[in-house]
């Protein structure tokens, strides 16, 4: 595989992330009518399930889709805890959802010392910019590699800031790609 396969993966990785934006905004504001409040009455209203059904898919199915995506997804609060973990971030990780869930992102993939750069990375983020890279991780046994990462923040309706989304994928997986005696494989 060549470099033009190599961005054609980096464009998918792109798509999946917008169509992620997509998803976890929905899920957010889903949450966020589930407690209830005045300002989001009507927003609840314009949801309902007859609505959702005519827009294309149910709250199950959006559910379905976050776990079917190819990569690892996490979804950070603005305290840096996992507010949500995909079974993609469960294999690549080593953590379960629920083990991931609340956890401080800091001190559950991330050697300590490369806090600063991920710190600092999460409060450009969190200032409206978007962050592309490899970044160092750890798996739940302690093995380290690399990630190719794409994080964006998620803003709601009115544009206010409300979580960090991470898609991430192992380096190796895509040197595996680039390898011209690899066509692909099933996972």
């Amino acid at each position: 595989m060549d470099e033009e396969e190599l961005m054609k993966k980096i464009r998918a990785l792109e798509e999946g992330q917008a169509e992620l934006k997509r998803e976890v905004s929905k899920l957010h504001q889903l949450r966020t009518e589930h407690r209830g409040g005045g300002a989001r009455s009507q927003q609840a209203a314009d949801s309902s399930p007859l609505r959702r059904r005519a827009a294309g898919l149910s709250r199950r199915h959006h559910a379905m889709v976050m776990q079917s995506l190819g990569q690892a997804v996490h979804v950070l609060d603005l305290q840096g805890k996992i507010l949500y973990w995909n079974r993609n971030a469960e294999h690549l990780y080593g953590y379960s959802s629920a083990e991931a869930a609340g956890q401080d992102i800091t001190r559950l993939i991330v050697h300590p010392d490369d806090i600063p750069s991920l710190n600092s990375i999460i409060g450009n983020i969190f200032t409206g910019k978007c962050w592309r890279g490899n970044f160092p991780v750890k798996n739940k046994s302690g093995e380290r590699f690399l990630v190719v990462a794409d994080a964006t923040p998620l803003h709601d309706d009115d544009c206010s800031l409300m979580d960090l989304v991470c898609l991430s994928e192992d380096t190796r997986t895509l040197r595996d790609l680039i390898d011209p005696s690899t066509s692909g494989y099933y996972y």
